[in-house]
């Protein structure tokens, strides 16, 4: 038996359950914005995770979306055009999580911005995997 962790269709299941999240709390009467670009980061980490996997690539299990994106862009060169992106996300995976007196709340522009940049990620990899 295929543990779940070695098949990108796992990964990118997950994924998409972030990203579902993420849209639902983003459209709450009272959003959660934080928890929104947290699960933003998150579906982002999967698709890029579920690349590497289906690539065979082994990786750090790690939160840094640069890095990642740097693995999967030693396998297609493409993958560069996400480091903006990846660089935008990557503080939400922990920055929003804990309290922290140096970190603004985001605001509505800001998850939407992760939730678009989650897309667009989800995309690109969903193109190549």
């Amino acid at each position: 038996m295929t543990a779940k962790s070695n098949l990108p269709e796992a990964w990118l299941a997950k994924a998409e359950a972030d990203l579902q999240a993420a849209e639902l709390l983003l459209n709450a009467a009272n959003p959660l914005l934080d928890i929104v670009c947290y699960h933003a980061q998150q579906c982002a980490e999967k698709c890029l995770k579920g690349y590497l996997v289906a690539h065979s690539v082994p990786f750090k299990f790690v939160h840094e979306l640069t890095y990642l994106t740097r693995l999967c862009a030693e396998q297609e060169p493409a993958f560069f055009e996400l480091m903006d992106m990846a660089s935008e996300l990557q503080d939400y995976a922990t920055g929003v999580r804990y309290p922290d007196d140096d970190l603004d709340e985001p605001t509505l522009r800001e998850a939407q911005r992760a939730v678009n940049c989650a897309k667009e990620v989800r995309a690109f990899v969903m193109q190549r995997v």
